[in-house]
């Protein structure tokens, strides 16, 4: 009897097992073309490469769904254990005065340095969050009002995905968008060394550029995108105070896109036409890699071809590879690394949970070792040291 239960609890984990997979686990690097395997720099590389004791900088942006001041404590700390080092407190301060911050951790390596400036913008959209309160459901939260009953799931989706997190997308995207967009473009000329000015970015004469490298996550590429066409003004006017910008933004090594949803936005500028063509695209995307392509012309970069790494999890509704086509001619200057990851398990080939399957970068541990290590094509996967997994929208 004992054999036979045995047998039948041995079938079903067989069967169940093979009802669910992580087909991206390890993560697939898509060659960008036939003579190119992919690999690409992390952050630990880009500081290495810098000469001298100048600190690679980084810009990290969040994502829409509130994030809380924790959510700094935890990239860091996976940051760092990533990357193998040790991280201090640098500072602390507003962005604004609406409730936007920016806070500056260094990471130590060696002797590497690597300055990571994290801009949290969630307090901007907090008002408009709490008008939906009364949609939440009294089992999960004191304030919430709606008497009917939900699905555990559908209510986890409707108060999490739409009530927190696309009302982050609408806010941005509207009139009450604009001080959202104004606390970015602070938080851009920021990093390139410049302080907003009557006349856009001043960027101060005599110092040198830094290496620069951009993290987003989810809308927080729309944001960067945006933010950079802002600060984008000055450098056309091809004056002395627009090379200095230029020189600034020319030194971008890499840019990591977590989740990317930059070509979504775009829709919303595409010309329609009729028939199978596809509409072209004059939206923030195109506009970027001119912006940066001038930058790098005025400047004779001669730092070969800005990498930008896209990492996408097919079952993520909200996310999007980046492709050639979004260039329209300058793919010379511009190298796509889209990483395809499996944040959760795809259960029966039909479902992975949308709400992980958005938010589970955070802590996919290949996707922050890569982030922080970069890929070699020829050499294993770096892979994060096991830390706590996260939990969507209540801690990050």
């Amino acid at each position: 009897m004992r054999v036979a239960v045995l047998w039948i609890m041995t079938l079903a984990l067989l069967v169940f097992e093979s009802t669910c997979s992580s087909p991206y686990s390890p993560p697939f690097v898509e060659k960008p073309n036939a003579g190119d395997a992919g690999s690409f720099d992390g952050l630990l590389d880009l500081a290495q490469a810098v000469s001298g004791s100048s600190p690679v900088k980084v810009l990290w942006i969040h994502g829409m769904c509130t994030h809380p001041p924790i959510w700094v404590d935890d990239r860091i700390r996976r940051l760092t254990a990533a990357i193998g080092g040790t991280s201090r407190t640098v500072g602390s301060r507003p962005v604004g005065s609406d409730g936007a911050s920016m806070r500056t951790e260094q990471i130590t390596a060696g002797g590497a340095t690597i300055e990571v400036k994290f801009f949290s913008w969630s307090p901007l959209t907090a008002a408009y969050k709490n008008a939906l309160s009364y949609d939440h459901s009294k089992d999960d939260d004191a304030k919430g009002e709606f008497p009917y009953v939900r699905s555990t799931l559908n209510g986890d989706l409707k108060r999490g995905l739409v009530n927190d997190c696309l009302t982050d997308a609408l806010v941005y995207s509207g009139p009450n968008g604009k001080i959202i967009r104004q606390a970015m473009n602070a938080a851009v000329c920021d990093a390139l060394g410049g302080r907003v000015g009557d006349k856009g970015c001043d960027v101060p004469a005599g110092e040198a550029p830094v290496s620069l490298a951009f993290v987003t996550e989810s809308l927080g590429s729309k944001l960067l995108f945006d933010a950079l066409i802002w600060n984008a003004a000055r450098i056309r006017r091809e004056d002395e105070a627009g090379n200095r910008l230029a020189k600034r933004l020319a030194n971008t090594k890499a840019l990591y896109m977590v989740s990317n949803q930059v070509p979504l936005f775009d829709t919303a500028d595409a010309t329609s036409v009729s028939g199978p063509v596809l509409p072209t695209i004059h939206g923030s995307t195109k506009n970027v890699f001119d912006l940066l392509f001038r930058a790098r012309s005025l400047t004779a970069s001669e730092a070969g071809p800005l990498t930008m790494v896209a990492f996408t999890d097919p079952n993520d509704l909200l996310s999007y590879r980046i492709v050639p086509a979004h260039l329209f001619g300058d793919a010379k200057d511009f190298r796509f690394v889209n990483v395809i990851v499996s944040n959760d398990t795809t259960y029966f080939g039909y479902v992975e949970r949308p709400d992980i399957a958005h938010c589970g970068y955070a802590w996919n541990p290949h996707v922050l070792a890569m982030i922080a290590n970069g890929y070699q094509a020829d050499k294993p996967m770096h892979l994060a040291p096991s830390l706590s997994d996260g939990t969507c929208w209540k801690r990050f």
